[in-house]
């Protein structure tokens, strides 16, 4: 069972987010007479699951400043995606068919053929790019490939002036996807595909727990076995980018705006997540 819930822990990455107590998914953090709030965000929703809960409205309308994680108007430009596709291909003799054992490869085709998808199409993807777009297809027959959280709220804050901010490129969240899997593509396609199926089923679970702001349980069932079998992966995509977003996040309690920062998924959660970093270095987290 955890090695068969490995990549949902990668699809977290890319789907959505968790908060770390029961309650919200939105939690106020303070120091003195500072605060800013930080909410975690799914990134793609359907139109059943709105309206959001409403602690997200509530940090808005407090907030002058929105972060998100990324820059998402830069991602939206055509010359990003032709520089994001051009990085997500593999652009010498490298294909998935020769990276894959036969096994694997074969369970890819029939995946994909079912879908109404030639695996020929797929052939040089790398592994990053073939999670996206086999999420993406799942998502939609989920009825799930609709405006995430962070498109929502980016659309509302262009639209009111808001400020924005972002913790990191979308650079940056290139370089994570092309380099996902690499020297480990046959493992991570395989549990992917087995993981894919099992969504129908987890994605609900995983959106009712998200709403509440309950953690520990997606923490044990999603990122615990990403941390057992791919612990260089988990590090690279989660404990890296919060240590490294932590210098620019709590700096945040000295300026006398507030902030709003939405995040993705195990971000929020556990031990090394950005909730237990900000109460190690003092910080009073209130779930709202």
């Amino acid at each position: 069972m955890k090695r068969k819930l490995v990549c949902m822990g990668v699809l977290c990455f890319f789907l959505l987010t968790f908060g770390a107590h029961a309650g919200s998914p939105v939690w106020k953090v303070s120091q003195g007479n500072r605060h800013f709030y930080l909410g975690g965000t799914i990134h793609i929703l359907g139109e059943s699951d709105y309206p959001l809960p409403m602690a997200f409205d509530a940090a808005y309308n407090k907030s002058d400043t929105l972060i998100f994680e990324t820059d998402i108007e830069k991602s939206r430009d055509p010359e990003f995606t032709k520089t994001f596709m051009a990085k997500m291909v593999y652009s010498d003799n490298r294909t998935l068919k020769k990276l894959l054992t036969p096994g694997t490869f074969q369970a890819l085709r029939i995946f994909a053929a079912d879908r109404g998808i030639a695996v020929e199409a797929m052939n040089r993807f790398k592994p990053g790019l073939v999670l996206i777009s086999l999420t993406m297809i799942e998502a939609k027959k989920l009825g799930a490939a609709g405006t995430g959280v962070d498109e929502f709220f980016f659309s509302k804050a262009v639209r009111d002036k808001k400020n924005m901010g972002h913790l990191e490129s979308p650079e940056e969240q290139i370089s994570l996807f092309e380099k996902m899997g690499t020297g480990n593509e046959d493992a991570l396609i395989a549990y992917l595909l087995e993981d894919l199926k099992r969504l129908p089923e987890l994605l609900p679970v995983i959106k009712t727990a998200w709403k509440k702001g309950d953690c520990p349980g997606l923490d044990r069932a999603i990122l615990g076995p990403l941390k057992h079998d791919f612990p260089q992966l988990y590090h690279t995509l989660f404990v890296a980018r919060n240590q490294k977003w932590m210098p620019g996040i709590t700096q945040l309690a000295a300026t006398p705006q507030v902030e709003f920062i939405l995040v993705g998924a195990g971000h929020l959660a556990g031990e090394q997540g950005l909730l237990a970093l900000l109460k190690n270095q003092g910080f009073i987290i209130t779930n709202q």
